[in-house]
This record gives C-alpha cells, structure tokens and sequence, in this order.
C-alpha cells in the first residue's frame, strides 16, 4: 500500500512537470507572437522627375599651335619648358646654320662677315602654355621640324560621342549638366556637332564649351547629363521604400492598412532621381509606406511604428 502511494505522488509529479512546461510553451508562442518590427514610415510627395541621357566625356583643347623652324641649323638660346607660359611673339629659341658655324674659323677681323653670323629668331605665333617641346638646346634640326606646342588655354571644350537614337535630344543649345571626378556640378550647353557619324559605333562627336574661369587638365574623364524626359507633379517615393527583385522585373512597397499590420503591394515604378523614384500605379497619395525596417518582410507582418 505504501509502494503504491509513493508511486502514485511520483506520477502526479510528473504529469504537474509536464502541465507548467506546456504553459510556458505557450506563453513563449503567444509571446513571440506579439513581437514587432519596429519601421519607419513615410506618405507618397508629388514631385517634378527629369529623366537624363548620362555619357561620358573628356576635356580636349582645341587650339594648338606648333612652333617649327624655318631653316636648319643648331638650337641655342632656348631656355623653355613643359608647363611654361608664353606670349605671342615671344622669342622660343635662335637657330645658328652650318654656315654661321663655320665662319667661326674665319679672322673675326673681316667686318663684312660679322652680319652673317646673327643667329636666326624663332618666336611664337600663339599665347598660352607650353605642352610639348621636342628638343634642347644643342640639338641639330631641319627645316620644318616641330620644335615645341602651344595649348591655348580658353580653347577648353568637352567631347561626347552621342549614340545617333539620341540625336532627339542632343543639339547646338541643348542645356547639360557636367559631373566632375571630384563631385562639383556645372551647368554648360552643347555648342558644336561634328556632322560626320562614326561607322563602327554609330556615335556622332558634340563640343561643350566650358566656363573661361574653369581651369581642367586634358584628358579628364566627366560625366554629361542630358535631360530627355520630365514629368511634373508625379507621385514619388524615396527609393528606400521600394523592394524590387534581383532582375528589376517586379517592384513592391510594403504599406500600412492599420497601426501594426504591413502588407505587400506590387507597384510600377517610372522615373527616378538622386533619391525618389516614380510611383505610376499601386499606392495614392494618402498611403502609409514603409521606409525603414520593410526589407525582408514577409506580407500580413506585425511591425510598429518608430517614432
């Protein structure tokens, strides 16, 4: 009789172990149930879109001059360099011929041939500063001969190759924007077209002309924006708030139908800029949109509201 009592308090110990192991099951589920997302939620704006042909350009100048000799003979006097700048006029280098050399042998007491042995002046035809030079002092050249170039410096431009399905919206006038590598913006316009279509990429050359007071090297990389297309008074969302799949074929918003319930709405999306994107169909104007805390979510989810 003993035995059977001990047994008989063993099991109804179990079985109270078991009753309050199911209860906190079930208050960890109910729990885990009420747990939130905490987001942050922004309503749809109307807002004015550009959309923009983006191409890359490059800093030319287009006036260069050369420097060339005019008779053979030997540089002296030549004292410039790469980066120097120089007037139009101003003496690059003289030039003595074999000739000149030669009379150095002859008795400097003969004065009718004192006038021969002036060297020849070579002077710039142009301003501006000096890109290349070619030779130094000493140096043997013939008649014709590049010595030096001459960059002047307000003929900076930018070049783009246009793809010709855009020549709609590329012409003589048209208003572009240029981004430089360092982050600054300029406005410029398109001054000049190349009316020759290059055949393997169908591109056609524009010029860009440049504020006078800009100083850039050449051969700088940019980028050019062209508008194309603009919408005024859109309804727009910041492009934080819309989900879209790895191809870009689907885009979504998760939105708020009450304080704590979010719900996935596809959407078709149109134009964008730095920071809101075009919502043509799926939201209105007074829809909850999620913003922050909505990747990931699943539709029909508990979220609540950050303040």
């Amino acid at each position: 009789m003993l035995l059977f009592r001990n047994v008989l308090v063993q099991l109804m110990l179990v079985m109270a172990f078991c009753a309050a192991c199911k209860q906190k099951e079930a208050t960890a589920e109910a729990a885990q149930e009420t747990v939130k997302t905490a987001v942050v939620i922004v309503q749809p704006v109307q807002h004015s879109l550009t959309d923009f042909l983006e191409l890359n350009a490059n800093t030319v100048f287009k006036r260069k001059v050369v420097i060339r000799t005019n008779i053979t003979g030997y540089i002296i006097d030549m004292h410039w360099k790469v980066g120097d700048r120089i007037s139009s006029g101003s003496t690059f280098c003289s030039i003595k011929t074999k000739e000149q050399d030669a009379l150095k042998s002859i008795d400097q007491r003969e004065p009718s041939l004192k006038q021969f042995q002036q060297p020849i002046r070579i002077a710039s035809s142009a301003a501006g500063f000096i890109t290349s030079v070619n030779y130094i002092q000493g140096d043997f050249v013939n008649e014709g001969d590049v010595l030096a170039t001459i960059t002047e410096p307000s003929s900076l431009v930018l070049t783009v190759n246009v793809p010709y399905e855009y020549h709609q919206y590329v012409y003589n006038g048209r208003s572009c924007e240029v981004k430089l590598p360092d982050g600054r913006k300029i406005d410029a316009s398109i001054s000049m077209s190349i009316p020759v279509i290059d055949s393997p990429s169908q591109t056609q050359q524009y010029f860009i002309h440049l504020p006078v007071n800009l100083h850039l090297p050449e051969n700088m990389n940019v980028l050019v924006r062209i508008p194309m297309k603009q919408k005024l008074n859109t309804l727009c969302l910041p492009l934080a708030a819309i989900q879209t799949n790895e191809t870009q074929t689907e885009f979504w918003v998760m939105k708020l139908l009450n304080d704590s319930l979010a719900v996935r709405v596809p959407v078709t999306v149109g134009l964008q800029n730095d920071s809101l994107k075009e919502v043509i169909t799926g939201v209105t104007i007074n829809d909850r949109i999620i913003t922050e805390g909505g990747f990931g979510l699943g539709d029909s989810s508990l979220v609540g509201i950050s303040k």
